[in-house]
């Protein structure tokens, strides 16, 4: 078992079939690292959110998380929603340690990949 894990963080809508590119990205990623290695979850309108995933990993006996932003920047919900949901996770779990990570969006190896795509379209 891993002490830490890896949760991607999408933004959610009310159209279901939105969810589905996140949805297979994670099933990869756990079919290469582990089911325990990696989960989803949802800042609004679409389930699970942060804290259902939380009681999930608490379940697996991983104390650690690593929240990833699918995001392309940093906005209200990087600064004040996201910190706000992480607070009611360790409030819940004192236990577990939550870290959050950069917009993906930010990631320079991201940005890099976004212009190869442009400049081959």
């Amino acid at each position: 078992m891993n002490n830490t894990c890896m949760i991607l963080l999408a933004h959610g809508s009310k159209n279901p079939q939105w969810a589905a590119p996140f949805r297979k990205l994670t099933a990869d990623l756990r079919a290469d690292l582990g089911d325990e290695a990696v989960y989803l979850c949802f800042m609004e309108n679409t389930a699970p959110n942060l804290m259902e995933v939380a009681r999930e990993i608490m379940q697996t006996g991983v104390r650690k998380y690593r929240l990833l932003p699918m995001f392309m920047a940093k906005g209200a919900h990087f600064y004040e929603d996201i910190p706000a949901e992480m607070a009611k996770v360790k409030a819940a779990f004192p236990d577990m340690e939550g870290e959050l990570l950069e917009p993906i969006g930010l990631n320079p190896l991201f940005f890099e990949l976004m212009g190869k795509v442009i400049k081959s379209l």
